[in-house]
């Protein structure tokens, strides 16, 4: 009987490790069918995403006068590619004036508008101003106005003002609209931030404004240099407000430069425009390059607890 007994306890732990070992197996091939479809979806987004700047790329060193002349064989790297495209935009026309140019206005108006929108979003955060509320929903709904549709009255205050072609009277728009969106960008990420850390400086020895510059904003890093994209990315692109506002040849930003090298054209030569648009990826390349270990927790906006 004992034997017997035996026999059945090991018959049954043997099933129960078959059981055990088959649900194993089940969850394994679920695992590995997940897996495998989760990168086929991955890398059908990643072609999708990528797809375009590899097209953009390989046009620009391709002699493709308009899109009716493209085939097929263009979207390879052929014996027929070169950098013509590129010798004809930046020996043939003023391009690194152009880029000078940009790089000027956006880079004042950054510096500016992130300036003070650092001030501002510390004190909307940390300081008791008469009507914050108002203001906050006053800056909340401006975001919420086209860059576009501001051109006109600006065209007419700064005709007034004796602004138009010159970079003072664009450097200004810029500098407000970057402050805008900045300023509620960082008073959002400074609110989730504890008081402690202030309060525990000033226990130390540092002034209220050295607790808030020393300690606060290093903190709030993040999202600076995220609203430091933004404001980049904003004036470096502009075509509406640059294109009405600067009318002298020698102050043309890029964005003017290649409607410039289209004019008198009946198509659009879209290997000349290809390679002009590398050109003007670079710098932002660079800026997202440079940054990138700050985007994730800024595009997150991540807060501290």
């Amino acid at each position: 009987m004992q034997s017997v007994e035996i026999n059945k306890n090991e018959i049954g732990y043997k099933q129960e490790n078959y059981e055990m070992f088959k649900r194993n197996n089940y969850y394994k091939r679920v695992r590995l069918v997940k897996r495998i479809v989760s990168h086929i979806v991955l890398i059908i987004f990643s072609i999708f995403a990528i797809f375009p700047i590899y097209y953009v790329f390989i046009t620009s060193l391709n002699p493709i006068g308009s899109l009716g002349d493209a085939t097929l064989k263009d979207l390879l790297p052929t014996a027929k590619a070169s950098l013509y495209n590129y010798y004809s935009i930046i020996f043939r026309h003023p391009f690194l004036l152009w880029l000078r140019n940009t790089l000027f206005l956006t880079t004042t108006s950054t510096l500016i508008g992130l300036a003070l929108a650092i001030i501002s979003g510390l004190a909307f955060s940390r300081f008791r101003i008469p009507a914050k509320h108002a203001l906050l929903y006053t800056l909340l709904i401006l975001t919420l106005f086209p860059f576009t549709m501001l051109v006109i009255p600006f065209y007419f205050m700064f005709a007034e003002l004796h602004l138009l072609n010159t970079f003072i009277g664009l450097i200004i728009p810029y500098s407000a609209f970057s402050l805008i969106y900045a300023t509620y960008l960082i008073k959002t990420y400074v609110d989730n931030i504890p008081k402690d850390y202030e309060e525990a400086a000033q226990m130390d020895g540092l002034s209220r404004r050295g607790a808030l510059f020393r300690i606060l904003v290093p903190m709030a890093k993040p999202v600076i240099i995220f609203s430091l994209i933004i404001a980049f990315m904003g004036p470096y692109t502009d075509y509406a407000l640059a294109g009405q506002f600067l009318t002298s040849p020698g102050k043309y930003t890029m964005a003017i430069g290649m409607y410039y090298i289209s004019q008198g054209t009946i198509t659009v030569n879209y290997g000349v425009y290809s390679a002009f648009a590398v050109l003007m990826g670079i710098p932002i390349f660079i800026v997202f390059f440079v940054f990138q270990k700050y985007l994730v927790s800024g595009f997150s906006l991540s807060t501290y607890k």
